[in-house]
């Protein structure tokens, strides 16, 4: 029978039982024969109400140094989030604890895939304790998930690629135990895989947390396994009982928490702005397009000033771009003009059109200068031609209708303004 019909099984008896008779039964369980060479190999046997799990427990002080990070940092960057940014995403709520959190399951995806190794990290007075909760055999599920105490406080939980597996994983393995288990907590997340591609899109071709160690934490795993091994080594320690190769994955989950940690702290480092420039051009604009997407406008405004005052033109063209804007908005005409020339001289794209419609506004509106606003609207046209693999059929017909309507009206206005400067030169040549 399999582990699903057994499942079922078992729950059709929890509707028939009371909680004791429950409980009698599981006390009945018998431990699987491995349980003693798991132990020798640094496995902890606990049992709750709900059955028996395996956990392993490792401590590292704050002195801990992960990669060329140390995780003593954490504390600091988590203040300041919550003293400077209260509401950015990357901000852990101060009426909330904190976990870093990572699974690895027995499959991708599908109802019958299980969560077989919980890492939960959090912070202690004197260090940090990481806790790998085991499942024992996969009738042993509901003892396993009891043990993460998810059920309990409300707390902010923190992954990588979380959002997209993790989390939906876990709820859906709650949600087959939830005859058995108490109601899962709605726990705030930060998904650290969706900061990364924020901070660090255009500079980093891949976002695989290997590659982010490797280029951006200083950590090198060695010896480590594919992660894509994990579901196969875990039934073969269960089938033979040798815990060797799931010990392997015990530490592949634990150099992926602790990477989480650092990789926390190094992005809050980045929003810091520290006089030293760590980053690329690319990455400091992000951070300040991120902050404009937040609706933090001086914030954001502050960023891309910091960019086109710390690296070459021809480096911060996009920021300039972007301090175009923020000019614009607060009716800085002249020096808005002044940062969008600057971006056409390296900027491409869809950030170049954009450019050109801009300069073609401001000229029209608030410089009157209808020959300058209509050669801008002509070069947006040019250019969204060039575009027209990279944007939308729906968002070309939408730009060249307004392009249209610009230049029909710039060039009635242009007549205009001829015909009155001829008429008013008329008037200053009669006796």
């Amino acid at each position: 029978m399999s582990y699903e019909k057994k499942l079922l099984q078992m729950k059709g008896l929890v509707k028939k039982n009371s909680s004791e008779q429950i409980k009698k039964e599981v006390s009945t369980y018998q431990l699987p024969f491995y349980t003693e060479k798991w132990i020798q190999h640094g496995l902890k046997l606990i049992q709750n109400e709900h059955g028996f799990l395996f956990v392993k427990e490792s401590f590292y002080s704050n002195e801990h140094i992960h990669g060329n990070i140390a995780l003593s940092k954490l504390n600091q960057a988590i203040k300041f989030m919550q003293n400077n940014y209260p509401e950015h995403p990357l901000t852990v709520s101060s009426n909330n604890s904190f976990s870093f959190y990572d699974t690895e399951t027995t499959g991708l995806k599908g109802t019958g895939v299980l969560i077989f190794l919980n890492g939960i990290l959090t912070k202690t007075n004197d260090g940090f304790l990481l806790k790998q909760f085991v499942l024992a055999d996969p009738s042993q599920e509901t003892a396993f998930l009891y043990a993460s105490d998810f059920w309990k406080d409300t707390q902010t939980i923190i992954t990588y690629n979380g959002k997209s597996f993790d989390l939906p994983q876990l709820i859906t393995r709650w949600t087959m135990n939830r005859n058995f288990l108490p109601t899962l907590k709605q726990h705030d997340h930060i998904d650290l895989m969706h900061t990364s591609k924020r901070i660090w899109k255009g500079d980093l071709e891949r976002f695989k947390l290997k590659q982010i160690e490797e280029q951006k934490l200083g950590f090198k795993r060695n010896g480590d396994i594919p992660g894509h091994l994990a579901p196969i080594i875990y039934f073969d320690a269960v089938k033979t009982g040798s815990p060797v190769n799931l010990m392997k994955v015990l530490k592949h989950n634990e150099w992926d928490i602790l990477s989480l940690v650092t990789l926390y702290i190094i992005t809050v480092d980045l929003m810091t702005k520290k006089d030293e420039v760590a980053e690329s051009s690319v990455t400091y604009t992000n951070i300040g397009k991120w902050f404009q997407d937040l609706k933090t406008t001086e914030v954001s405004f502050d960023w891309f000033k910091f960019v086109v005052n710390h690296f070459p033109k021809e480096e911060a063209c996009v920021a300039y771009m972007f301090l175009g804007l923020h000019l614009k908005r607060k009716k800085l005409f002249i020096e808005s003009i002044q940062a969008f020339e600057e971006s056409l001289k390296e900027i491409s794209g869809k950030y170049r059109l954009k450019v050109y419609i801009e300069l073609a506004k401001l000229y029209e509106h608030q410089q009157r200068d209808f020959e300058s606003a209509l050669k801008m609207t002509l070069k947006s046209a040019a250019y969204m031609d060039s575009l027209s693999d990279s944007i939308s059929t729906q968002t070309k017909l939408r730009i060249e209708k307004e392009l249209i309507k610009r230049r029909e009206r710039i060039s009635r206005k242009i007549i205009i303004s001829r015909a009155s400067a001829q008429h008013n030169k008329k008037r200053v040549q009669m006796p």
